[in-house]
């Protein structure tokens, strides 16, 4: 295939990945309580399989437009004017990990995690247990054995390690990622926090754990049918790039 072709097949790539997460928008599958925003069946699909089939570059830029339009389709799906961060930083983290960028993965989450801690709140009262989340994420981004570990489950499209792997991808877009934005954007620049939200961030962190956990899963099984198709048809996706 000629480079004007495959730029062509990446440009359409993108687009049509974008337009399926658009329409996803609709498909609420849980509330953020005490918010008027929602968690759509777009997170699902954004987190677990963004990365794997654009890549770092395509996939920020699909997240990136993602994030710019979603609210306009739906309005539940917004946290203000900085509503675009939360996916693009998702799939920006997640992909750097598949591509080998750990270190980078490494540096923004760290990044994420001082911002947090930055401010009052996250240190009042029970406020520090919702960070377990984030545990994980390190975890994954640092330690070598179960970084290659989930690398080369994906890439090798290993059918029993996939489910798992797909599993740990998606936790690091939606924790590292979206959640870790998100709850930025929350306390420094929509100022929720303080008594009178706090009954919506620590005494619900069993909540978003069963959302957080199924959410995860639930992109898991989608991403690893249609990685394991996608192999079947021999179509190229990002992740054949890595191969060699």
């Amino acid at each position: 295939m000629s480079t004007n072709g495959s730029t062509t097949y990446r440009l359409a790539f993108i687009s049509v990945w974008t337009a399926l997460l658009l329409a996803c928008v609709f498909l609420i599958i849980y509330p953020i309580p005490g918010t008027p925003a929602s968690i759509t069946f777009s997170s699902v699909l954004l987190s677990s399989l963004t990365a794997p089939l654009l890549g770092p570059v395509g996939g920020t830029i699909s997240a990136l437009i993602f994030g710019w339009l979603a609210p306009y389709i739906n309005p539940a799906t917004s946290i203000g004017i900085l509503t675009f961060l939360a996916p693009t930083m998702a799939v920006l983290i997640s992909s750097l990990f598949l591509f080998g960028r750990w270190k980078e993965a490494t540096a923004i989450f760290v990044c994420e995690l001082l911002i947090w801690f930055a401010h009052p709140f996250a240190w009042y009262e029970l406020m520090p247990i919702i960070t377990w989340q984030y545990w994980p994420v390190l975890i994954f981004l640092i330690v070598p054995p179960i970084r290659k570990w989930i690398i080369n489950a994906i890439v090798s499209r290993d059918e029993k390690r996939l489910p798992l792997a797909l599993w740990c991808l998606a936790w690091i877009a939606r924790i590292g990622g979206d959640v870790a934005t998100g709850n930025n954007i929350a306390v420094w620049v929509l100022g929720w926090s303080g008594p009178a939200f706090y009954p919506y961030w620590a005494p619900m962190t069993l909540y978003y754990a069963v959302a957080d956990t199924l959410n995860c899963i639930m992109g898991a099984l989608i991403g690893t049918a249609v990685l394991l198709a996608l192999k079947r048809n021999k179509i190229k996706v990002a992740i054949d790039l890595l191969q060699k």
